[in-house]
């Protein structure tokens, strides 16, 4: 955890927070008139655990400052793509706040914010893959410096995402979670395009600064945040599997996940 040195109450805070992979950050800024000031940040490697650290671990921090949750007024969550679970989990701590707080939500897209950390450094296309699960991975790609998108988010295959990248030149750094959970696949590619450099792993986790750079920018409203799951769930993707084991009709069971869609469209 790390705390900026601090005189007096603040006011008017605004709190990020992501949890879309392995890692849960949270990061507390208050406006000044040149910007922001960072007060605190703080971070687990906690899969899946995102509520039994975050709430106690935010009110440990504002206690810290003699403050409460009411001096928070934004509040900015990743909104995926990533872990299902963590971005649920994370997404209704958000709206929880808000509810209690009358804070407003923004949503800060996944693979913008990291691009947003080597981007500026780089003169090549910057391709940023996160692993999706066994065989798949997130990707979009930025021009560098500027970070401007040259491919919208998607999920794709391993193979998929090399033609893509490839389709946009074989001069590019690439990087993300999606290398580290590959990297036989990824080995491969960059000896077959020596173009191809991967970064290295700091890379893979926003930085504090990054996360709140992005919450100054984010557009905020009082609707709840809604998430950016891109693919479908691996229990979505099972259905038929997971109706068999317990007895039903997977066509039935399809049918009403398809009604069940309508309904919330």
């Amino acid at each position: 955890m790390t705390f900026a040195a601090c005189s007096h109450k603040p006011h008017g805070l605004t709190l990020a927070m992501a949890g879309a992979e392995q890692r849960l950050q949270f990061v507390l800024g208050e406006p000044t008139a040149d910007g922001w000031v960072l007060l605190a940040s703080r971070e687990w490697t906690v899969p899946g655990q995102s509520l039994r650290f975050l709430v106690p671990g935010l009110k440990e921090t504002l206690d810290g400052f003699g403050i409460t949750a009411q001096t928070i007024d934004r509040i900015a969550c990743v909104r995926g793509p990533g872990s299902f679970t963590g971005l649920r989990l994370l997404l209704a701590a958000a709206q929880g706040m808000s509810a209690g707080t009358g804070a407003q939500l923004a949503g800060i897209d996944y693979l913008p914010l990291l691009a947003a950390g080597p981007g500026p450094l780089l003169d090549t296309a910057l391709h940023v893959l996160t692993y999706a699960r066994r065989g798949l991975v997130y990707l979009q790609s930025f021009d560098a410096p500027s970070l401007a998108p040259l491919s919208p988010l998607s999920s794709c295959t391993l193979a998929e995402a090399a033609q893509r990248m490839a389709s946009l030149g074989n001069t590019a750094h690439l990087m993300g979670s999606g290398l580290r959970r590959n990297p036989d696949f990824f080995a491969s590619l960059v000896a077959e395009t020596p173009g191809f450099s991967l970064l290295p792993a700091r890379w893979d986790t926003p930085s504090c600064d990054q996360l709140l750079d992005a919450a100054q920018t984010a557009r905020y409203q009082t609707d709840p945040l809604e998430p950016a799951y891109v693919r479908p769930s691996d229990a979505e993707t099972n259905l038929p599997q997971l109706a068999r084991k317990r007895g039903l009709d997977p066509d039935e069971m399809d049918q009403r996940l398809k009604t069940l869609r309508q309904k919330q469209a």
